[in-house]
């Protein structure tokens, strides 16, 4: 597979596990510095979604690396902003989180400098 291939893969990887989170956090409760903690780690840890995500972002480095040996780590690194993109889009359909206007634009901003550090 070519590095764009296994970055957006990589990328995608990584924005399931971060909706995979925020559901097995949701589905777990707020973990606190307060009581046992150890307990709610380990009750959020092995919460399936968690756990989910942990395995996707787990894959998501491995295709990462892999795409680092391909090619410079200046091409690679600008498609983590693709994370933020889509993480945030995700949310706002998945979880109906409000995106502010200005966000949207912030985001625009986000896609714009990844398209032009992607072409140079």
């Amino acid at each position: 597979m070519k590095p764009v291939g296994l970055l957006l893969t990589s990328v995608v990887f990584a924005t399931v596990g971060q909706i995979f989170f925020k559901k097995g956090v949701l589905a777990t409760g707020q973990v606190g510095l307060e009581g046992s903690m150890v307990r709610a780690l380990f009750n959020l840890i092995f919460n399936p979604f968690v756990f989910s995500g942990l395995i996707l972002y787990a894959l998501s480095s491995i295709l990462w690396l892999i795409a680092l040996s391909k090619t410079t780590l200046s091409f690679v690194f600008p498609f983590t902003a693709l994370i933020f993109v889509l993480v945030m889009l995700s949310a706002r359909v998945i979880f109906l989180e409000g995106i502010p206007p200005l966000r949207y634009i912030g985001l625009g901003l986000i896609c714009l400098g990844f398209l032009i550090s992607s072409l140079a």
